[in-house]
């Protein structure tokens, strides 16, 4: 109930900010954006290839093409660079939206407010906001009832993060592929305001040191940008 609660939430909010605005200077991609809600992602990828070719520097399909993008982390880096290049494009405050989303699921709480206060500030009446604000509420009361019926935690402190799909296939790969090589991986589904991270989560150590040493070694290993990470409580 509370998952299709947050659904409906994030979709009401992204169909209203797409049917609203209007930049005639860019791409119109609503009809794109469509085809995404109703299953058909894989269309529009085929679609937005010879449109960026033709358009590299239009930051609607630049944003098309980062709402497409899988994996968390470099969908993110799309995000950050179309705000740097772009910072009043029409889809400005759902770039924020979705920079906060990503930092959420990853636990940068410092990030995470950062963009939720840009957002706040620059785009005060975007229909962003109260989608923000409803979910907390929501986080709020699933945090209470975990703290009713959950059981005594493990001793561990911290634990590394490696990394955050909304594809849960990609995430299942790399879960594979490093439990191969001996580690110990967790994977944990986030909703962050509608969206979902399938985040993993690589060992469990009492000290941050220790899961400083193995976080180099895996990144260096798998070509991985993993952080240390407290362990949730």
């Amino acid at each position: 109930m509370i998952k299709t609660l947050k659904n409906f939430i994030f979709f009401a909010s992204l169909l209203f900010f797409f049917t609203e605005k209007s930049f005639s200077q860019e791409y119109n991609i609503v009809p794109l954006l469509k085809k995404i809600e109703e299953g058909k992602s894989g269309e529009v990828k085929e679609e937005l290839q010879p449109l960026l070719k033709r358009n590299p520097g239009d930051p609607s399909l630049l944003f098309l093409s980062a709402l497409l993008t899988e994996d968390g982390a470099k969908a993110n880096e799309k995000y950050l660079k179309i705000v740097k290049m772009f910072p009043k494009s029409k889809y400005a405050d759902a770039i924020l939206f979705r920079i906060y989303n990503y930092y959420t699921a990853i636990g940068n709480e410092k990030e995470a407010a950062g963009y939720l206060k840009k957002l706040k500030t620059e785009y005060p009446k975007s229909s962003y906001i109260p989608s923000v604000e409803k979910v907390a509420a929501i986080d709020v009361e699933e945090n209470q009832t975990k703290e009713i019926t959950s059981s005594k935690s493990e001793n561990y402190r911290f634990t590394i993060q490696v990394g955050a799909f909304s594809n849960i296939k990609n995430a299942e790969a790399l879960k594979a592929d490093l439990e191969d090589s001996g580690y110990e991986v967790e994977m944990t589904e986030k909703n962050v305001a509608g969206t979902i991270f399938n985040v993993l989560y690589l060992g469990k150590f009492e000290d941050k040191t220790s899961a400083e040493k193995i976080r180099d070694k895996v990144d260096l290993d798998f070509q991985l940008n993993s952080r240390v990470v407290p362990k949730e409580k």
